[in-house]
């Protein structure tokens, strides 16, 4: 089934170059609407050209925040990328090129990373089940989700909440009107949490 990102942009959660019977696309991994409904598609385009798809949907210059991540991290390649709703995407290495050129990395929203599986074919885990087949190492694997860990605690801040909104303009009325401020509601947090990836 062909999917266009701009269709799902915001129930992305994989991106990666994988071999069809006509020829190289990128398999799209979508969720739902219910916690556990995930859906895939392919999208005819290659891979970089949906990341840039993706950042036009939320005005993101990749080139100017690529600059960031290399000046911040002290690295030379600089694949992550960030949104402002929060989601971090890592590149893992998820096809083994049949040609050479073929895109081989793809993309893979850090919140929806469960584990990952050491072995002979060793895999990426989502927290819905899906299993991508990982062409590098474990520990390769690892240092990118541990690099995506440290670009969403230092640089990606969670939106604003209509909850926040709320509670702020409830204290001014009341300020106004010579009553008690109300309290800041504990943020949900869910998708700001530190992680700690499980293995086998």
């Amino acid at each position: 089934m062909v999917t266009r990102v701009e269709e799902i942009y915001e129930q992305l959660v994989a991106f990666y170059p994988a071999y069809s019977d006509t020829g190289s696309v990128t398999r799209i991994i979508y969720s739902g609407t219910g916690p556990d409904h995930e859906y895939s598609g392919d999208d005819p385009r290659q891979v970089e050209s949906i990341k840039r798809a993706l950042a036009r949907c939320y005005a993101v210059d990749l080139a100017a925040q690529a600059r960031l991540l290399r000046a911040r991290f002290e690295r030379q390649v600089m694949l992550h990328f960030y949104l402002p709703d929060g989601r971090v995407f890592v590149p893992f290495k998820l096809r083994k090129r049949r040609i050479k050129g073929d895109a081989a990395y793809g993309y893979v929203n850090l919140e929806r990373i469960d584990r990952f599986d050491p072995g002979e074919t060793p895999g990426l885990v989502l927290d819905s089940g899906t299993v991508l087949p990982l062409c590098s190492s474990v520990k390769t694997a690892r240092l990118a989700y541990l690099l995506a860990m440290e670009i969403r605690a230092e640089l990606v801040h969670p939106p604003e909440s209509f909850d926040q909104d709320l509670v702020n303009a409830l204290n001014v009325l009341r300020t106004l009107l010579g009553g008690s401020s109300v309290s800041t509601p504990s943020p949900p947090g869910q998708r700001f949490r530190t992680k700690f990836i499980r293995t086998k």
